[in-house]
C-alpha cells in the first residue's frame, strides 16, 4: 500500500487512517459489526442495490470494515469481495462471513482490473479522503464497474473536515473525515459520468456520530464520453 507523496503525514495518509482502524478493530467489531441490525434506512438501500443486480454478480465493498455489507449482500446471493486499509479489520472479516474473499488495499488505487464488477457498494468509506480526491476516487471506481454497474455510497452530510484521535477506548494518531454537500456529491459523479438513481438522507441515531447521513445509488452508463470522442 503506497501513499500519495502529497498524503504522506497528513490526517488523510492511508497509513495513519489504517493504523487507526487497526488499533480498534476488535473493540469495533463488538460495538458495530451488528449494526445493520438498527439502520432500516441502510439496509433498504442495500436491498435496492440488490433489486437491480443479478444472483451470482461481482460486487466490491469498498472500505468493508469487519464485512457486515459484504455479509450482507453474500447472503443475497451476490459474490462479494471486501477491501480494506486495515489489516485487522480484513482477518476479523474473513473469519465473521465465510465464502467472502476480503483484500487489503487502497480504495484509492485498487487492486483490481477493468470492469471486473457490477457494483461497488461504499458504506461509510468515501469520508477518507480529501474534498479534492473525491472526483479520482470516482473515476477509480467507473474503472473497475461494468457498464452498467451501480455505484452505491453512503457518507456524512455537511461541510469541512473532522479529525478523529480517540476511538471506542482507544488513542492514535489523528485521523481525518470529509463532510461533503450534497450538491458536491451529485456535481462529483456527473463529472464522472455516473447517472444518479436514488437518493435518500436520514438523521443520526443517537449510537452515532451527529451527522446527516446522505446516500445515493448511481449507474455507470454503458460508454464514457472520453471512450465515444464526444
Amino acid at each position: 500500500m503506497s501513499a500519495d507523496p502529497s498524503e504522506v503525514g497528513s490526517a488523510f495518509d492511508p497509513g495513519v487512517v489504517a493504523a487507526a482502524y487497526d488499533a480498534v478493530a476488535d473493540d469495533y467489531v463488538l460495538a458495530f459489526a451488528d449494526d445493520l441490525d438498527r439502520l432500516p434506512v441502510d439496509r433498504a438501500i442495500l436491498d435496492a442495490t440488490v433489486s437491480g443486480l443479478h444472483t451470482g454478480q461481482r460486487v466490491l465493498d469498498l472500505g468493508c470494515g469487519p464485512g457486515q455489507v459484504a455479509g450482507y449482500l453474500a447472503d443475497r446471493d451476490l459474490r462479494v469481495v471486501g477491501l480494506d486499509l486495515a489489516a485487522r479489520m480484513v482477518v476479523l472479516a474473513s473469519h465473521r462471513t465465510v465464502g467472502t474473499g476480503f483484500v487489503c488495499g487502497d480504495m484509492r488505487r485498487l487492486p483490481f482490473g477493468d470492469h471486473a464488477f457490477a457494483a461497488v457498494v461504499a458504506f461509510y468509506s468515501v469520508q477518507h479522503v480529501r474534498r479534492a480526491a473525491l472526483r479520482p476516487l470516482l473515476a477509480e471506481i467507473r474503472r473497475v464497474l461494468a457498464p452498467n454497474g451501480l455505484v452505491v455510497i453512503a457518507a456524512h452530510l455537511g461541510e469541512g473536515e473532522v479529525y478523529v484521535g480517540e476511538l471506542l477506548g482507544h488513542r492514535f494518531e489523528s485521523f481525518g473525515g470529509t463532510f461533503f454537500g450534497r450538491r458536491e456529491l451529485r456535481d462529483a459523479l456527473v463529472a464522472e459520468s455516473f447517472v444518479e438513481e436514488v437518493e435518500r438522507e436520514r438523521s443520526p441515531l443517537p449510537h452515532e456520530h451527529p451527522s446527516e447521513r446522505i446516500y445515493v445509488i448511481a449507474r455507470r452508463p454503458d460508454r464514457h464520453p472520453q471512450e465515444t470522442g464526444e
